[in-house]
């Protein structure tokens, strides 16, 4: 794609801010690698760059759509705190481990981990699981929370596939499971970026029209979703769900399992 002008430019972020936002906020995703793809091959910045400023941008649109999540009561925080307790400490050896781990490795056990819970997800869908979120057992929350938290330490953002895969195999709908990825990836990407701040550095005018486009799409999306059918928007969002998480996990195991 040519973008001949400056207007014609700031609108093309803006708008690919606004449809990242809105899908983040339909699978309850950060959108990391989105963003990043967007700074890089539309904006132009070096990787070393992108990659941290992709967190300044989905972190707002995230907090945004999270309070959005909250008011339509789309948040469930005994199963979200529970996920985050167990996340802490991933994030924790997940960043201290990420130098030691090659780039080839950590992109298929990614790919692989996806491809896994993608799969659960659909097998839950299609045999119509009766699991309701009362039955779930704590460690299973501590579990998908780990898993997400040392993903996040390691590749940034990219435990958001994970965070919703995990709440929806818990028992979550799939609009409340989104709801609450919002807020579990909120508090992961703010302890995250406490430890960029110190290390990287920001292009911050390069992502403001893409954050501005993402916070609107993150507001408006679950705004929208309220007013339909809880229940065929969740027969559709969930086998969606699920085929975007193997989706994500062939991009990074098989198709491109070498990129950096």
């Amino acid at each position: 794609m040519i973008i001949q002008s400056k207007g014609e430019f700031t609108t093309f972020v803006f708008l690919s801010g606004l449809l990242i936002g809105i899908f983040v906020s339909l699978i309850g995703g950060g959108g990391a690698a989105l963003y990043l793809g967007v700074l890089t091959s539309q904006v132009g910045l070096a990787t070393a760059v992108a990659v941290p400023t992709s967190l300044i941008v989905a972190l707002p649109a995230l907090f945004f759509g999270f309070l959005t999540q909250l008011k339509i009561k789309n948040v469930n925080f005994k199963i979200g705190n529970q996920m985050i307790i167990a996340a802490v400490p991933g994030i924790i050896v997940g960043t201290f481990s990420a130098q030691f781990i090659p780039q080839q490795l950590y992109n298929w056990i990614v790919g692989t981990i996806f491809l896994i819970m993608g799969a659960m997800v659909l097998i839950k869908y299609v045999h119509h699981s009766k699991q309701t979120t009362a039955g779930h057992q704590p460690w299973q929350a501590a579990f998908f929370g780990l898993l997400s938290g040392l993903m996040v330490g390691i590749g940034g953002l990219s435990g958001g596939a994970t965070t919703a895969a995990g709440l929806a195999i818990l028992g979550l709908m799939a609009v409340e499971a989104a709801g609450t990825a919002t807020y579990v990836l909120t508090v992961m990407s703010t302890i995250s970026l406490i430890g960029h701040l110190f290390t990287s550095t920001f292009a911050w005018q390069s992502g403001l029209v893409l954050m501005i486009g993402a916070i609107i799409g993150a507001i408006i999306t679950p705004l929208v979703i309220r007013h339909l059918n809880l229940d065929k928007v969740n027969r559709v969002l969930t086998p969606f769900l699920g085929l975007i998480i193997i989706y994500f996990g062939m991009v990074n195991s098989i198709i491109n399992p070498n990129k950096n």
